[in-house]
């Protein structure tokens, strides 16, 4: 009983991710938590299904870990980091008790999502290596992320390939990753690999705002490696326009210093110098939402974020 209890979860799992989706296609603003029906509806039946197997308390840890996974969706657009990481700290002890390998594998994967954007890249791989290989296949692309913010292209090369390889996508924000994939495909010297990456998701970049700024930014990546260094701008500053309006400071700041850093290898000092500032601008207001001193002082100090403050 409890194997079909696990795969209702995870059938109505992918049916509250879509849901949930929404934060990805209009921006974390405009998500609207689903109705107590609707939750009811999608829990009704592993609920059921656990608790003829005398599992009631699974079933509240299976319920309210993935409500918590739902609701980090969002928080990490809108770059309430510190409430993200306290949801997947709680989801991850709250799938543990599920004793389901799916829950604790996705929970673990979002606590490594979580540890990535208060750039804590250490712990972020950390957990990310400790998911299984039976998930590996899911789990290729946010690792090939973490290497490229370490400046690891070695590794970060292996995951790309795996990515693209596999062509396998669970998660509906892999997308955001994209970039990532492209310039470490391009760095392991494999531009047809990283042109098709890129070219597989034009279609829903058209449609989608929060999927445009992704898309764009690897157009950026693409036309840094021709030599269009302006082109490459011009990419950038779209995607900075994106992430304004839509409300995602965590592309908006990264954007800015990739701004500033282009700039600068132009010797183009003052368009440089604004960028940064901008850049810097936006990782202070993200920290001031942090309210844990220490974890506060951990992301400010983390190299990817120094690098801009020194510059800004």
């Amino acid at each position: 009983m409890e194997v079909f209890a696990a795969r209702d979860a995870i059938e109505h799992y992918q049916r509250a991710r879509d849901l949930l989706a929404e934060v990805a296609r209009t921006g974390a603003s405009r998500l609207a938590e689903p109705s107590p029906l609707e939750l009811e509806h999608l829990y009704a039946r592993p609920s059921r299904a656990y608790e003829m197997a005398d599992e009631r308390e699974k079933t509240r840890a299976a319920y309210e870990t993935l409500l918590a996974l739902g609701r980090q969706l969002g928080q990490v657009e809108i770059g309430e980091y510190e409430e993200v990481l306290e949801f997947c700290l709680r989801g991850t002890e709250l799938a543990r008790k599920t004793q389901n390998a799916f829950l604790l594998w996705l929970n673990l994967d979002h606590l490594g999502r979580a540890y990535e954007v208060v750039l804590d890249l250490e712990e972020a791989l950390e957990l990310r290596g400790a998911l299984g290989p039976q998930y590996e296949v899911f789990s290729s692309i946010r690792l090939c992320a973490v290497a490229v913010l370490s400046d690891d292209w070695e590794e970060a090369y292996a995951h790309a390939k795996k990515v693209h390889e596999d062509r396998t996508s669970f998660n509906v924000l892999d997308i955001f990753y994209l970039h990532h994939v492209v310039e470490a495909l391009l760095q392991g010297g494999d531009e047809r690999s990283a042109r098709e990456e890129a070219h597989r998701f034009a279609e829903r970049a058209e449609s989608n705002e929060r999927e445009r700024i992704a898309y764009l930014r690897s157009l950026a990546v693409l036309s840094e490696f021709e030599g269009d260094t302006g082109r490459a701008i011009e990419h950038l500053h779209e995607a900075r326009a994106l992430a304004g309006q839509i409300g995602v400071p965590g592309e908006l700041w990264q954007t800015q210093s990739k701004i500033g850093h282009l700039h600068e290898q132009h010797g183009e000092e003052r368009e440089a110098q604004e960028a940064f500032s901008l850049a810097a601008q936006t990782l202070r207001e993200l920290a001031q939402k942090i309210v844990d001193e220490e974890l506060r002082e951990r992301f400010l100090s983390a190299p990817q974020a120094r690098r801009v403050l020194e510059h800004g």
